[in-house]
């Protein structure tokens, strides 16, 4: 058991499963294999094939009838469904990027499946293995920046209307910039912060008239009194967004830049003040100061792939497991309702 690897099929090879999770995590994971590919452009597939020496499977059931462990799928969220119960029944553990599917009742079915088979199912939300996010998460839980108060998740891009592209139809995605990317930072922040309690949404297509929203910006209110905001772009130019996290508390602060995203690392300085300390008239700021957070960085796409392996392995839940996708899923949707209605969602 100890020097057993996972057997990987994947079920949508181009995309991020070849830019991505297939070179930089199953590839290079200690406990993995790719075995079988299959994506429903057969010359990408037979490239993505060739390039990484797997099988190249013709069909879903091609993959699902192998003697693969696990699959990696990364269609497009309107097909996740089906792909998910396909594997499931073919007794496959499966990671599934996110969404986990277009709707909550969707994804509910898709674990009821998954625990009915025996089989473990994760979600693709690989920053919250960032080295850095967990240190800020280890320096929150200690204390350090005292009780939460605010934070804020930037993640952003440049994506113009391209033709054939799934994340820019509603119907093959769920949604455009906050389903795509705010996802993630909404899952971080939950993560520093505790339970969200509510949202306030609003979306817009400001540059891009394409039929998902090309901005978004969500207020989030948690259940330990602290707020957030989440401000996500498909139409901010790549070098102009800096991916910004930053977490204040009563006691201090965590600045991060660039930790948001699909990088190994960024920078992140935490900013520390004694409680005792009293009412300043001047409100001095040093201009320098803080302590860096530099751990040896991890790369996400690897720490997904080898955290849900090892899961396998050892007969226990993942860190990623479903009921994460479904929480992420459940807050999105509130979001997206608070948009259509203009109010505050309480969830």
């Amino acid at each position: 058991m100890k020097n057993r690897k996972i057997k990987w099929g994947v079920i949508g090879s181009g995309g991020i499963a070849y830019r991505k999770t297939i070179p930089e995590g199953i590839v290079k994971a200690p406990n993995a294999i790719l075995s079988t590919v299959y994506d429903v452009n057969e010359i990408v597939n037979n490239n993505v094939a060739k390039e990484f020496s797997a099988l190249s499977a013709k069909s879903i059931e091609d993959v699902v009838d192998s003697d693969v462990d696990a699959v990696y799928i990364a269609s497009p969220p309107n097909v996740h469904l089906e792909h998910v119960i396909a594997c499931a029944k073919k007794k496959k553990h499966i990671l599934c990027e996110k969404p986990l599917g277009l709707t909550t009742p969707e994804i509910e079915q898709m674990i009821k499946v998954c625990e009915a088979e025996g089989v473990a199912l994760g979600v693709g939300l690989m920053m919250r293995f960032s080295m850095q996010h967990r240190e800020a998460l280890k320096a929150i839980e200690q204390g350090i920046i005292g009780k939460p108060v605010f934070g804020r998740a930037q993640l952003s891009c440049w994506y113009p209307p391209i033709n054939g592209a799934w994340r820019q139809n509603l119907s093959q995605s769920g949604g455009g910039s906050l389903m795509d990317m705010g996802s993630h930072c909404i899952d971080l922040l939950e993560m520093f912060f505790g339970a969200i309690s509510s949202v306030s949404c609003r979306i817009n297509n400001v540059v891009h008239n394409y039929g998902v929203e090309d901005s978004a910006v969500v207020l989030l209110e948690f259940a330990n009194g602290a707020t957030a905001i989440v401000d996500t772009h498909f139409c901010v130019p790549d070098a102009a967004s800096k991916n910004m996290l930053e977490l204040y508390g009563s006691q201090g602060s965590i600045i991060a830049k660039g930790t948001i995203g699909q990088s190994e690392s960024g920078e992140m300085t935490i900013y520390s003040e004694s409680d005792e300390r009293g009412y300043d008239a001047n409100q001095v700021r040093a201009s320098t100061g803080g302590r860096e957070i530099n751990p040896e960085p991890v790369n996400t796409y690897l720490a997904e792939i080898q955290e849900f392996g090892s899961a396998i392995l050892e007969n226990r839940k993942p860190l990623n497991d479903a009921a994460v996708g479904l929480r992420n899923h459940e807050v999105v949707t509130a979001c997206y309702q608070s948009a259509k209605t203009g109010g505050k969602i309480i969830i």
